[in-house]
């Protein structure tokens, strides 16, 4: 088990993989590092969980049914761009971008420039070390909460949000 010893921010990870035996394996790491995970089987079942919940990391496998893993990150891109229903509020607010990181089987260059290019943050290739990933759990944890500290803030009850507090 990889230990680091509440090093790791508060996340939320969304691990969108078909294969079933790689999915429980990361599932089984964000449990031991103590992060809160949900999984998605596909890509558009990606885009729907990252529409409805606050994920601050995708691991998204690359080669997924319905929606591949390029489809779906450019999607959500392209849904960051435009801003984000904030439905607590009843207003578009802007969130911070998430982090998402490619998971492929492949390690050839052209695979990381299209899934750089498609818009992921970083690339891992399978098999995964859990060491690697816990480290880049790590890594982009702390990066997203500088990258959206106002949310952290509220996240962690350091502020309320007006329309909440008049409620």
């Amino acid at each position: 088990m990889v230990q680091l010893d509440g090093a790791i921010p508060p996340i939320n990870v969304l691990i969108a993989e078909d294969n079933s035996l790689v999915s429980r394996v990361v599932s089984k790491q964000m449990q031991q590092l103590n992060v809160r995970w949900d999984t998605a089987a596909n890509g558009l079942e990606a885009v729907n969980k990252w529409k409805a919940g606050k994920f601050h990391l995708i691991f998204m496998d690359i080669g997924m049914p319905v929606m591949d893993g390029l489809e779906a990150t450019k999607e959500i891109r392209r849904l960051e761009r435009e801003g984000n229903d904030d439905s607590t509020c009843g207003t578009k607010q802007q969130r911070g971008p998430v982090i998402i990181v490619a998971l492929t089987a492949s390690s050839l260059p052209a695979d990381r420039d299209g899934a750089l290019n498609a818009g992921c943050n970083d690339f891992i290739t399978k098999p995964l070390e859990q060491v690697w990933l816990a480290q880049k759990v790590k890594e982009w944890g702390c990066m997203q909460a500088l990258i959206d500290y106002e949310e952290w803030r509220i996240w962690k009850g350091y502020q309320i949000r007006e329309c909440e507090s008049s409620a």
